[in-house]
Formats: C-alpha cells, sequence, structure tokens
C-alpha cells in the first residue's frame, strides 16, 4: 500500500507525484539541496497533519495544490481566494472520505517542532513553573533520551512535562530534565535534547494509540542529523527500527546523512534528482553510494594499502601497530591475491576515484617480482607509490629460514610463541615425508606456508 502524494507549485517543486510507501520500515528521502526534500516530506505529512499551511509554504502560485491519496481516499488543499477586490489567499481542504492514517512529522529547524513557542518571556515563565503542575514523563522518553544521546539510559534522573495550555502556551507538551536536583526546561536544553524529546514523545503517543496496529502510521522526520552526532544517530536508527517493526510504523527521513541512508535498503531509498529543466526525478529503488555520491567524499579510511595476500597483510598490521602508525588515522590493509591484482585494482581505484579526495592509497609487494612489477606499472600508467618486502616472499623467506638453511632464533621464537599446540618440528616432518608433495620443488614456499597455517 502506498501513500500517492501530488505536488503542484509549491515551494521549488513545479510538479511532482511521488508514492511512498505505508508498510513498516525505515526510508530514506534523499537528494542534493534545493531538491525539495523539505517540501515533499513537508506535503506528504498533510495526510494527518494539521498546520497552517501559509506559514510552511509562503506565497504560492494560483493554481497550486497538495493531493494525498491512499486506498482511494483523496485530500486535497489548494489555493483560493475569498476576495478577490483584495486578492485575500488563504488554503481551501477538501476529501472525499475518511482516510484512515495516522503519524507525526518533525519539521526543519525554522518550522519544526524543537523551538516551537520559543520567546524569552515565555522561557522565563517556565523556569518559574509551579512543581506541582509537572507531570512524570512516560519512561521511555528518559531512558531512551539518555541512552541515544549519553549511551546511558539513567543519564537524566527525571523527565518532567506540563501540557502548553498550563503555561499560557499554544498545546503541545514543554519538558524539563532533572539532574542533580536541578531542573532544566526545554528552551534551555540542546537541539539534540529538544529533537529527541518531541521524537520520542510522539513515539510514546503513537505507541498508545495502536490500537489497531493494522492502521498505516507514518513519522516524517525532516533533517535530523543538523541536531544529532553520529553516534547518536546509530542508537536512534536502533530504536526505531525496532518501534517500527513492534508497531508497524513507516518512518521517513529527509535526509544528507550517510550514516542513516547506508543503514536502509536500496528499495527503500528516493533519491531526488532536479535536472537542467527545473523538472524533478524520482529514482527508486536507489543504492546508497549513488544517492551520496555528491554529497560526500567517499574517504571512509586515511589511509589503504594495497598487499598480495592475507599474510603479508598480517605482517603489515603488525608493524604499523608496532611503528604507532595507526594512530589518530584509519588505515585499511587489503590482500587481493597476487601482484597483478594489486596494480590492477591499485589502477581502477584511481581511475575511478573511488577513494575520494582526502584517502591516500599505497602498493606493498614481495621484493621477487620487482622488475616485473616495475615493468607492468610503466604498461598501465601506474603512478601510485609502490614498496617492495627486503626479502623475496614472506613464504619463500619462512622455507628458507626454517627448512633449507635454519635460522636457530627465528625457529626458537616462532616454537614459543606460535607453533605451541602443534611443533614446528612436527609441521617440517609432515611437510618433507607427504609423498603427494615434493617439497624440494616448493620453490615458492606456498606449500610450505600452508603447513604451517593447520595445526
Amino acid at each position: 500500500m502506498r501513500l500517492n502524494v501530488h505536488i503542484h507549485k509549491i515551494k521549488s517543486i513545479d510538479d511532482l507525484t511521488i508514492a511512498l510507501p505505508v508498510d513498516k520500515g525505515l526510508y530514506a528521502i534523499t537528494g542534493q539541496n534545493g531538491s525539495g526534500k523539505s517540501t515533499i516530506v513537508a506535503c506528504a505529512s498533510r495526510a494527518f497533519f494539521r498546520m497552517k499551511m501559509a506559514d510552511y509554504f509562503g506565497a504560492i502560485e494560483d493554481d497550486a495544490f497538495i493531493e494525498c491519496e491512499l486506498n482511494g481516499i483523496t485530500r486535497r488543499w489548494e489555493k483560493k481566494r475569498s476576495d478577490t477586490k483584495n486578492l485575500t489567499d488563504y488554503w481551501a481542504h477538501s476529501s472525499n472520505g475518511k482516510m484512515e492514517i495516522n503519524g507525526f512529522y518533525e519539521g526543519s529547524l525554522i518550522f519544526g517542532n524543537r523551538f516551537r513557542n520559543t520567546s524569552y518571556e515565555k522561557m522565563r515563565n517556565l523556569e518559574n513553573a509551579n512543581p506541582k503542575m509537572l507531570k512524570e514523563a512516560d519512561e521511555f522518553i528518559r531512558q531512551n533520551l539518555g541512552e541515544i544521546l549519553q549511551g546511558d539510559s539513567n543519564f537524566y534522573e527525571k523527565i518532567w512535562y506540563v501540557q502548553g495550555e498550563d503555561v499560557g502556551l499554544k498545546g503541545g507538551y514543554i519538558f524539563y530534565y532533572e539532574k542533580k536536583g536541578k531542573r532544566i526546561s526545554q528552551f534551555h536544553m540542546s537541539t539534540g535534547e529538544n529533537l529527541l524529546i518531541s521524537i520520542l514523545n510522539s513515539i510514546s503517543i503513537r505507541k498508545k494509540e495502536r490500537d489497531n496496529i493494522e492502521k498505516p502510521c507514518m513519522f516524517f522526520l525532516d533533517e535530523v542529523e543538523l541536531a544529532l552526532h553520529p553516534s547518536s544517530l546509530k542508537k536512534l536508527m536502533t530504536l526505531l527500527t525496532q518501534v517500527s517493526d513492534e508497531y508497524n510504523y513507516a518512518i521517513y527521513f529527509s535526509t544528507h546523512s550517510i550514516e542513516l541512508i547506508r543503514g536502509i535498503k536500496p528499495e527503500n531509498i528516493f533519491y531526488i534528482e532536479r535536472h537542467s529543466d527545473n523538472s524533478l526525478e524520482v529514482l527508486n529503488p536507489c543504492y546508497p553510494a549513488y544517492a551520496t555520491k555528491f554529497l560526500y567524499d567517499h574517504s571512509g579510511y586515511d589511509r589503504i594499502i594495497l598487499v598480495e595476500d592475507d599474510l603479508a597483510k598480517e605482517i603489515i598490521r603488525r608493524i604499523l601497530k608496532k611503528e604507532s602508525m595507526m594512530n589518530n588515522k584509519l588505515v585499511h590493509v587489503l590482500p587481493c591475491g597476487g601482484w597483478n591484482n594489486v596494480l590492477d585494482l591499485a589502477d581502477d581505484v584511481i581511475r575511478n576515484n573511488l577513494l575520494g579526495k582526502r584517502a591516500s592509497i599505497c602498493i606493498i609487494l614481495d621484493g621477487d617480482i620487482k622488475d616485473q612489477a616495475d615493468k607492468y606499472r610503466k604498461k598501465i600508467h601506474n603512478s601510485i607509490p609502490t614498496n617492495y618486502l627486503p626479502i623475496k616472499s614472506l613464504e619463500k623467506y619462512l622455507r628458507s629460514k626454517l627448512v633449507l638453511s635454519v635460522d636457530h632464533k627465528l625457529y626458537r621464537h616462532l616454537t614459543d610463541y606460535i607453533f605451541q599446540q602443534k611443533s614446528l618440528a612436527e609441521i617440517i616432518d609432515e611437510y618433507k615425508r607427504i609423498s603427494r608433495y615434493d617439497w624440494e620443488k616448493d620453490s615458492n614456499g606456498k606449500t610450505f606456508y600452508s603447513f604451517t597455517t593447520v595445526q
């Protein structure tokens, strides 16, 4: 089932029709700045949310309208003039029945709930509110506010609220938290606390209303990443995934955040693309990397080191750790399976800018293929910094030092610290006596190395 939304001449949107699933799950509406994401979620929320249209959408053209349709029931808002002489505009609402849907809309910084009714005079009055008017908020709000923002469900000792009408405000709730005996009103909380309390309170209310869990319920959350740290976003995503599944919520984010987008299935991502003629195209499904390709440099790591195999990876990682070369940076060592693959992958990464502008890449290869690799690099015009191990290869080195001409110090070190369950002497004996291997022809040392890894 889908909520079909038709938007005509609203803000930057000339004309757009979008079908939004009402099935439970997390969804993202994304795109570049000015593509119309916030307008889409504001218009779609008209299916269940009443607001002062002029405040949200400002001046509009004469033939502007918003139309929402669900299960054959249509709700429509269109611009009308009550007085042609004075040119007084208003929004007219019409419907062909009762639309069975409810939900929650948390709008932008300007029109959202996080700073509703804010004024210095009201803030002063709220600080002096009569304690007898305060009611204790749902534990769901207190615990999740602390867990998401601070990693501690008991960080906020108490959460109180007062109804807006009781303190001279128009509707809604005003919240307070208590910590170490001090009470802080919502107007002195951080932006993140304001936003999250609004979201958690709405979830709490909707949970209590869910007597019919089959009835569609949609949450539209706009620009939540502006108020929350990425780690808090991840925790919020975890909570919303749980409540969505349990209470049958369709939860939509209008967002640029890769933290949000990469946690959402491609079929639940709607990418809004604005073309040169100002027309809009909705891409769905859309994969996270594509959805953020114009928004982020994809530099998940600061340094990428390409090596031939897992053994080289382990050695390089240990050296980096020992020399403190991984401090304050993200380093990924990637085994590619042979020196040709290393060079080909590196070439592809650079040509297609797969690492973005800020990440750097280097190559470490075995010492015995330096001449071959140098020739191949010139052929494919690879200018990536390439380094070579001071030994022919790690497998050849181990075979040389442990089988052909034993290095007693290395042998003893490996026996004492690595080969404790099955002795190195036993491994070498098996390597030599198993008839199906001609160990003397194991010139690259890979057969011997395979024996050392199975113990």
